[in-house]
C-alpha cells in the first residue's frame, strides 16, 4: 500500500505529532508513506530527519497550484490522507479541477461544524476520520453519506515517558513541598488559559505552570499581570516536556473547545491526576469521578474546588490515576490508532 499524507501547517502541534506517529506505525506494517507539506515547515524538517519521501508546497492563496502539485505527486499512490483543513481543500480542488481519481481520507480534529459540504460530499472523499465521538456527531450533520464518518481516537506513545524524569520544581526553583499544577497545551484561543489563570488566582497557596507557546502568549502573560499573580510560571516551549510532566501534582486543562485532548492522555500516562472542562471530546477521556474530574467550561469555582479536593485526598488521586492510566493503555495508544486507520484504508481500496 502507498499513501500520500498531506499537511499544510507551518508549526508542530498535536495534529502533526499524530501524523508522525501514524507514519511511523504504518511503516512497520509495510506501508510506503509519502508526504506533501508546507515549505520550511516543522514537518518538512521532520521528513528530512526521518528520510521520508516528501515534497513541499506553499499552501497559500487560492491553492490552485498546490492542488495541481498534489495531483502530480499522487500519481503513484493508492490513496491520499489529508490531515489539516487546508490540505483537505487542496485535495478537493485536485479532484474537482484536475481530475485526481485517488480516494481521499480526511482527518477531522476540530469541533467546527462542516461549513463547506461540497468538500466533504465529493465522490473522492471516501472516509472522514473524527478524533472523537463528539466530533463525529458534529461532522455528520454536514455529510450526506454518514457511513463514511468514522471515529479514530488519537493515540500517544507510552514509551515516550519511560525514560528519566526531571524535576520541574527544581527547574523553576519551587520548594518541593509546594503543590504544582500545570498544562502543556498551546497558548491558543480555544485552550482558554484565561480561566486557568483565574483558578490560579483563587489558589494562591499553589504554584501554576504553563509549558508551551502560541499566538496568545502575550495576551495571556498580560492577563496574569493584571491579576497580579505571583504563583504562575511560563516556561515557553520545552522540547523535552515529556521529561517534566510526571513532576506535576495535577494537570488542569480549561479548554473551551477540544477535539480530543492528547495532552490529557500524556498526563494520565504519567499518573498525574486531571481536572478538565467538558469541551468537545474531553469527556470521552475524562470520565467524572472515574478517570478525572470534569466541569463546565469557564466554571472557575467548580474547577477551583476540584483542584482542592484532589490535592487534599491521596486516596482519590490514587483511584483516578490508576483508572485513567489503564484506560489510556487499553484505548489510546498510537498502535491502536494506526491499526484502526490501516483497517479503514483497506476498506477504501476494496
Amino acid at each position: 500500500m502507498r499513501v500520500l499524507h498531506v499537511n499544510s501547517e507551518n508549526t508542530w502541534r498535536g495534529g502533526e505529532q499524530q501524523m508522525a506517529y501514524l507514519i511511523e506505525e504504518l511503516n512497520q506494517r509495510g506501508v510506503y508513506n509519502k508526504v506533501l507539506c508546507r515549505e520550511n515547515s516543522a514537518f518538512e524538517k521532520y521528513a528530512k530527519k526521518n528520510n521520508i519521501d516528501f515534497k513541499t508546497s506553499g499552501f497559500k492563496g487560492l491553492k490552485i497550484s498546490d492542488a495541481y502539485q498534489l495531483r502530480l505527486f499522487a500519481k503513484d499512490v493508492d490513496l491520499i490522507h489529508v490531515h489539516t483543513a487546508n490540505a483537505h481543500t487542496v485535495a478537493y480542488l485536485s479532484a474537482k479541477l484536475f481530475g485526481n481519481k485517488k480516494p481521499i481520507c480526511v482527518s477531522k480534529r476540530t469541533d467546527f461544524p462542516v461549513k463547506s459540504p461540497s468538500k466533504y460530499n465529493h465522490a473522492q472523499i471516501k472516509k472522514v476520520l473524527c478524533v472523537s465521538k463528539a466530533i463525529s456527531r458534529i461532522t455528520k450533520a454536514g455529510i450526506n453519506d454518514q457511513n463514511k464518518v468514522e471515529v479514530v481516537y488519537s493515540g500517544i506513545n507510552p514509551a515516550r515517558f519511560s525514560g528519566e524524569q526531571l524535576s520541574l520544581k527544581q527547574k523553576l526553583n519551587i520548594p518541593e513541598q509546594k503543590i504544582l499544577i500545570g498544562n502543556t497545551s498551546a497558548l491558543a484561543p480555544q485552550k482558554d488559559y484565561f480561566t486557568f489563570l483565574q483558578v490560579a488566582k483563587q489558589l494562591s497557596e499553589y504554584e501554576f505552570v504553563i509549558m508551551g507557546e502560541g499566538p496568545l502568549q502575550r495576551e495571556i502573560q498580560e492577563f496574569a499581570q493584571q491579576l497580579a499573580l505571583k504563583n504562575i510560571h511560563f516556561t515557553g516551549f520545552l522540547d523535552n516536556v515529556h521529561e517534566y510532566l510526571a513532576s506535576l501534582d495535577l494537570f488542569l486543562i480549561t479548554s473551551q473547545t477540544e477535539g480530543l485532548g492528547t495532552s490529557i492522555l500524556d498526563a494520565m500516562t504519567c499518573k498525574v491526576p486531571v481536572v478538565a472542562t467538558d469541551a468537545g471530546g474531553i469527556s470521552e477521556i475524562v470520565i467524572d469521578d472515574e478517570t478525572g474530574s470534569l466541569h463546565a467550561v469557564k466554571d472557575v469555582s467548580g474547577l477551583t474546588e476540584a483542584v482542592k479536593r484532589l490535592t487534599q485526598s491521596s486516596e482519590l488521586r490514587a483511584k483516578l490515576t490508576a483508572r485513567a492510566y489503564d484506560n489510556v493503555q487499553q484505548n489510546f495508544t498510537k498502535n491502536q490508532t494506526a491499526e484502526r486507520t490501516y483497517a479503514l484504508y483497506r476498506e477504501m481500496l476494496i
